[in-house]
């Protein structure tokens, strides 16, 4: 192992420490805030649903996990790093578990990093791997967003007029916003350029840049192939995820316009992007609400709500830490630690 990596520790017994009381007080306000939107706090009866959609949602709750193996095993396998199958499940895992004490913007990112150095990544190669999971996200929606507007047109929808609002009254400031930032980047670029800035930066930072920057250029060259591999692992991975809602819907005996709401579910997940709460907080549950809460049966909202978000939030919480308590003992071994990182196909430009 490198030495950059011996010196970013991961300590799975902390991250499990603090996860519980969240998790616990997790699941508590989700059942009260479920409550308090059904009608006069009815919910339909769980003891009369069906047990196999109730598994089968359960199920697609940790099916994710699968395909986010699938695609570290693709890269692993174009840079020749070799991970175990209990590391790949280790970092998929601690990734979720990690990310949910984060805003959903940045997720479990910095744990990603962490773990794949330690699996014998460069820092950079690890950095532009996790970054890359972002790119490969905004290529899907870009794809699910167009279809959902032309099959369910949702002009309608409370959420999607919501935000065209916020874009009336907000939109110059955003735009500014952008504009703003958009100068400030061309600034930092010129004077990097001029050698204004990076004259004092450490060796160890020049390395990271020049290994980040290689890692591209390896990629664009040489990666198209994992590349699209990785992206398509990924579409099963987000259509497993919608797929949970209507596994909680017809397991409630609510089998009508289901194609609206697996096609409408980027509303909700793209506005969680926005929320700044741990695991998106609150905000998840609103978005849930106002994309849904008119197509669901009134005194089905509490409960549709309150396990849909138990099954694509908790449960995958609790299950995760239960995971990485068995997984614990033996999350990099000695020969893992001795071992050398394995080198890519071709050698940095």
């Amino acid at each position: 192992m490198t030495g950059d990596a011996q010196r970013i520790p991961f300590n799975i017994n902390v991250l499990l420490r603090r996860m519980l009381p969240v998790i616990c007080v997790g699941v508590a306000g989700n059942l009260l805030f479920s409550w308090y939107t059904a009608d006069k706090g009815k919910w339909l009866d769980w003891s009369q649903c069906s047990a196999a959609y109730l598994l089968l949602a359960a199920l697609l709750s940790l099916l994710p996990w699968f395909w986010h193996c699938v695609r570290l095993a693709i890269w692993g396998r174009f840079f020749g790093v070799k991970i175990s199958s209990r590391n790949l499940l280790r970092i998929a895992v601690a990734t979720d578990v990690g990310g949910s004490i984060a805003p959903q913007a940045i997720g479990g990112a910095p744990v990603k990093i962490t773990m794949l150095v330690q699996q014998g990544y460069t820092p950079g190669k690890a950095t532009l791997l996790t970054l890359l999971s972002g790119v490969e996200d905004v290529i899907f929606f870009a794809m699910a967003i167009p279809v959902s507007l032309v099959l369910i047109q949702p002009w309608n929808n409370p959420l999607w007029q919501h935000a065209g609002w916020f874009m009336k009254k907000n939109g110059f400031a955003v735009l500014l916003t952008m504009l703003l930032l958009f100068s400030v980047y061309l600034l930092f670029r010129k004077m990097r350029r001029s050698g204004q800035i990076g004259k004092n930066r450490s060796p160890r930072w020049h390395r990271w840049v020049a290994d980040f920057k290689s890692t591209v250029h390896l990629i664009y060259t040489q990666g198209r192939k994992p590349f699209l591999l990785s992206v398509l692992a990924l579409v099963a991975q987000w259509l497993t995820r919608f797929s949970i809602l209507l596994s909680v819907l017809l397991a409630l005996g609510l089998p009508h316009q289901l194609l609206h709401f697996f096609l409408l579910q980027w509303m909700v997940f793209v506005a969680m992007v926005f929320v700044p709460t741990p695991g998106a907080a609150g905000g998840a549950e609103a978005a849930f609400l106002l994309v849904f809460g008119k197509i669901i049966p009134q005194t089905a909202v509490g409960t549709v709500l309150a396990g849909w978000r138990f099954l694509t939030y908790y449960f995958m919480l609790l299950t995760g830490v239960v995971i990485l308590w068995l997984l614990r003992e033996r999350a990099v071994g000695p020969a893992e630690m001795q071992a050398e990182p394995a080198q890519p196909k071709c050698p940095d430009t």
